[in-house]
């Protein structure tokens, strides 16, 4: 472990051996940085269930994955590192690690989001053969099917179902999914840090054999999607799946469907590599992984009012063009623009546990009454701004998970509440 100048060090939790050229990228951005490095590749039973770290640095925490993916060790850490308010990526996860890569359960989580649904793919358990036939009898799913893994990665073991009589050849169901096989036109690797889509990779497989997913999950051609309008698309999709399965750091998977042009959500990966990715589309994961540590280390020091205009503020770029604009409109004070951004906060899209709708129309009144009444008396909202702050938003971090909503929701929250309390300093 290299000595830290600035005295962080970063720690990538690892244990599987192909993965290494994945910690050495992480290394080599934290000594470019002047950090130190640490790699964990297995957890100590004895010292975890003494709570004993002495010896390891954990103050900026990159959870990957484990050795034998030794889980109930892994949930002890997420433990430690949550109780002593380490900044740390993916200790929260929905559904605790064991179930966080399970397709099944991914495809669960959308289907719950009022946004995500339409885009949810059928997924279902295989059992046994009229299990599965149960599905198409009952117009659940239809040929052709997918039978995949439900932890399967990299498009390896996934069946291709044209018809009963392939069904029949099935010597066994266990472990299997069933999913409704979508002809892909192409699809992406949207890559999302800390609520904010960094970069999108566009992917086409072998064209000649659709039912090649190892092709096309890899992909024979990849480049960076350039498209402004497919990226917002594209980015509020991977945001909002990132924000329903409590990933601060992931790669999300979309699917185009040939001909129809629907996009489907394929998956979260907890893990995502990004060596193909980087080699496409020049975007260096790790250090923006790093940009990550340094905008929550500056929130837990600052006041929050500085603390959330500085993370917003280092986001604005991967910001829709609407919401930026939204942003800038709001600090200046302009009048009307809420009416016109009400519709990202429509009850049927922005209802997580905690109701960033309803934050909304608290500050958008606050906001339209400072902007356009003639009696502007701004201290009639102090207890506006002290319940803003006592919320369970993560103003200070990254604007993800169910009760914060995505960065889109949290930047223009964010304004209105740093308007709010421009207003009230200046009585």
């Amino acid at each position: 472990m290299g000595a830290a100048k600035n005295n962080q060090i970063l720690t990538v939790v690892e244990g599987r051996i192909k993965n290494q050229p994945i910690v050495d990228d992480f290394k080599r951005a934290a000594e470019n940085r002047g950090w130190g490095f640490q790699h964990v590749s297995i957890l100590n039973s004895d010292e975890i269930a003494r709570y004993d770290f002495s010896d390891t640095p954990l103050d900026n925490v990159v959870f990957r994955e484990l050795t034998n993916n030794n889980y109930v060790e892994a949930e002890r850490l997420f433990f430690y590192l949550k109780k002593n308010h380490k900044i740390v990526m993916n200790a929260d996860a929905a559904g605790a690690r064991a179930a966080t890569s399970d397709k099944h359960f991914q495809q669960g989580l959308f289907l719950l989001d009022p946004f995500l649904k339409k885009h949810a793919l059928p997924t279902f358990e295989a059992k046994h053969k009229l299990n599965v036939m149960s599905y198409i009898k009952g117009d659940r799913v239809h040929f052709p099917i997918l039978l995949k893994y439900r932890y399967g990665t990299a498009g390896r073991d996934i069946i291709l179902i044209k018809n009963e009589a392939e069904l029949d050849k099935v010597k066994s169901f266990k472990g299997f999914l069933i999913e409704q096989y979508i002809e892909a036109e192409c699809d992406w690797r949207v890559f999302v840090i800390g609520g904010t889509p960094v970069g999108i990779m566009r992917k086409i497989g072998d064209t000649d054999h659709p039912d090649n997913f190892v092709a096309w999950s890899g992909g024979r051609e990849k480049f960076l999607e350039e498209d402004q309008d497919m990226i917002e698309i594209l980015g509020k999709i991977a945001c909002r799946a990132a924000a329903v399965s409590r990933l601060e750091y992931t790669g999300v998977d979309i699917l185009k469907e040939k001909g129809t042009g629907k996009l489907y959500l394929l998956e979260t990966n907890y893990a995502a590599g990004w060596l193909n990715f980087t080699s496409a589309t020049n975007i260096n994961i790790p250090d923006l992984v790093i940009d990550w540590f340094v905008d929550r280390a500056e929130g837990l020091s600052q006041p929050i009012e500085k603390a959330v205009k500085t993370y917003i503020e280092h986001r604005k770029k991967y910001l829709s063009r609407e919401t930026s604009a939204a942003y800038d409109a709001i600090l200046k004070g302009e009048k009307g623009i809420t009416e016109k951004i009400a519709h990202l906060f429509k009850d049927e899209d922005s209802k997580y546990l905690y109701d960033t709708g309803t934050i909304f129309n608290k500050l958008s009144k606050a906001y339209k009454d400072l902007t356009e009444s003639k009696d502007k008396d701004s201290k009639k909202y102090d207890g506006l701004a002290k319940e803003i702050e006592e919320m369970p938003l993560s103003w200070t971090g990254n604007f993800i998970g169910p009760e914060a909503g995505t960065i889109e929701e949290g930047a223009i929250l964010s304004a209105l509440y740093l308007f709010l309390l421009g207003k009230i300093k200046k009585v």
